[in-house]
């Protein structure tokens, strides 16, 4: 009977050999599958951190871009505010200032107006196209002989 036992003992000995060996397999390749799984958490981690951060940069231009084109378009809006003033201003002058009406009550009043502004005109033009308006003029360091 003692051989009996031995040999029973025996066998359970190896089944459990065979057990823990197969319990041991299984824990690696669960080790295993666990790492590649946090190697592959901790890949994602930094592409999303980069993502974010890149995301982050453009959001940050996108705000700047945004306060530019908001202080542009305040700045054009006065100027456009400050133009209509303008054409409000001389709409109102030649309201005032009709001269259809002026021409056919007084016209010698006008026509004195146009011949001055003409005069004025002409003198201006005879000014600026004036071929020796910029030579050097050196009649004051000699004085003229004839």
């Amino acid at each position: 009977m003692g051989f009996k036992l031995s040999a029973v003992l025996l066998l359970v000995i190896a089944g459990m050999g065979g057990a823990f060996k197969l319990y041991y397999d299984k824990s690696e390749a669960e080790k295993e599958a666990m790492a590649t799984q946090l190697q592959q958490a901790m890949n994602n981690q930094e592409l999303l951190e980069s993502t974010i951060s890149t995301q982050n940069t453009r959001i940050e231009e996108q705000l700047q871009k945004q306060q530019e084109s908001q202080a542009r378009i305040t700045q054009l809006s006065t100027a456009s505010s400050e133009a209509q003033e303008e054409i409000t201003e001389l709409r109102g002058k030649f309201a005032k200032h009709d001269l259809n009406m002026l021409s056919m009550t007084k016209p010698e009043l006008l026509e004195k107006m146009i011949n001055r502004g003409t005069a004025r005109v002409g003198d201006d033009l005879e000014r600026i196209s004036d071929p020796h308006q910029f030579d050097e003029d050196d009649t004051t360091d000699t004085p003229a002989t004839e």
